[in-house]
Parts: C-alpha cells; structure tokens; sequence
C-alpha cells in the first residue's frame, strides 16, 4: 500500500473544485481502518499545504474503483458539491474512458443493457431485458485499434451503474485487461490496476457554469500507441450533438 500513498497529479485546482488524476490501487473514499484513501490523503495535503487551522471540506461527488485510474473531481466547498452533483444527475457531465480488453473487437455503437448489482458478491450481473431491480445502462463504444495482446477501446457511460464497463464488457466475452473479478485471464501490478483509465472530463463549473475541459495522462502500464490519440479527438468531436442532447434519453 505505500506504493500509493504518493500525492496524486493535481490537474485543476480552484477555490471551488480539484480535479486529480487518481492512481490505481488508492480508495477514493471508506478505507478499511488503518488504511488510507485518497480523500483522507488529499485532505491532509491541502491542510498542510495552506497551513489551515481546522478541517478541510472535500466531497466526492462520483467515484472511480479502487483498481480503476484517471480523472477525478472532488468539490472544495458545499456549494460546488451539491451543483456538481446536479450536474451528474442532469447528464451535464462527460467522462470518457480508455480500455485495454482481452480479445478482439472492432467498429463502435451503443450498447444497452440492464445491470443488477450483487450487494453480497459486489459484483454486477447482466440481462437482455428489463427484469425486477435492474436498472438500464447506456455505453457508447469506439475501439481505437489491436495490439499483440489487447484491443484498445473507448468507453463512454451514459449511464453510471457500478460496475457498468466492467460486466458489460465481460459478458461480451472481452474483460478489461486485469479484471479478474471479471473473468480477465492476468493480473495488473500484482492486482492493484486493471486496464480502465477515466481519460477526460467535461463539465459546467460550479460556479461560473463555465464549460471546462481535463484530460488525465494515460499510465505508463497500459502500453497505449501515442498515434491513435487522434482518434479520440475526432472520436469526441463526432459524438459532441449527441452528447448536447444527452440529457433526453430515457433512462428507465
């Protein structure tokens, strides 16, 4: 665990939010006892940082898996966080995700489907049709191109079920490269990471309802090709009237 104990990159930082780009392997938020999580460890920085007297407010607002990388935003006063969180809930805000999965896919869509979480396994269990507790999940693919060993895709929740990239891709016969929990064949640093990084945010800010754009540098461990970064600029350009519109689908 000290291996991550290491202060995150900062990528924005404001008096209102903090977006960071979080490691793999750190809990984002209800650490077992005696172990930290990066909302503790963040809060301990800035108020040494800033040489506060008292507590520091910092509120998720959404959450990454602890084996899971990249961008992160976090609100820095009550105000932020609960703007932020209407922002989710309006489908106001994007976040992307890059994947290195098992096996071979190509062309991109949408997928739909139903998720039912598994309280007692912590797992996600997927259906075809709408059953009793199930709740609909949106995902908009594009695969970027193969490797030796994996495919490289892009991911876009429309939803945000727990566990949704992660089943929804095993079901289809391709885990995320290291998600064991999924049926992935290989571990990633030992089990810390699996090969799902949240690569870029885009949301209103808070405040000034400006929109804002972060990208979150990809880890070294997923061997990702540089020259297919093109791709997922005109990846996000050609879905930019969809993702306006957004906010119509009909989530139930």
């Amino acid at each position: 665990m000290k291996n991550f104990l290491k202060i995150p990159e900062f990528i924005y930082e404001d008096k209102h939010i903090l977006i960071v780009n979080k490691p793999a392997g750190l809990i984002v938020q209800g650490a077992k006892e005696k172990r930290y999580s990066l909302l503790l460890l963040l809060k301990d920085f800035i108020k040494k940082r800033d040489k506060k007297q008292g507590n520091v407010f910092l509120s998720v607002v959404h959450r990454l898996d602890k084996v899971v990388s990249g961008a992160l935003v976090l609100a820095k006063r009550t105000k932020s966080a609960r703007r932020l969180s209407e922002s989710f809930q309006k489908k106001e805000i994007i976040k992307l995700y890059l994947a290195g999965i098992e096996g071979r896919l190509t062309g991109e869509g949408i997928w739909e489907d139903y998720l039912i979480w598994d309280a007692q396994k912590r797992k996600a269990k997927l259906s075809n049709e709408k059953i009793e507790n199930s709740k609909k999940a949106i995902t908009i693919y594009s695969t970027l191109y193969s490797s030796q060993k994996y495919t490289y895709i892009l991911l876009l929740p429309v939803t945000g079920r727990k566990h949704q990239l992660r089943v929804i891709l095993s079901e289809r016969g391709n885990p995320i490269a290291g998600d064991i929990k999924y049926g992935a064949k290989e571990k990633i640093l030992n089990g810390q990471a699996i090969l799902l990084h949240c690569l870029f945010l885009r949301f209103p800010h808070p405040v000034n309802r400006e929109k804002m754009e972060f990208w979150a540098e990809i880890p070294y461990y997923f061997f990702f090709d540089l020259k297919y970064k093109e791709k997922i600029y005109e990846f996000l350009k050609s879905i930019s009237n969809f993702l306006e519109g957004v906010k119509y689908i009909q989530l139930n």
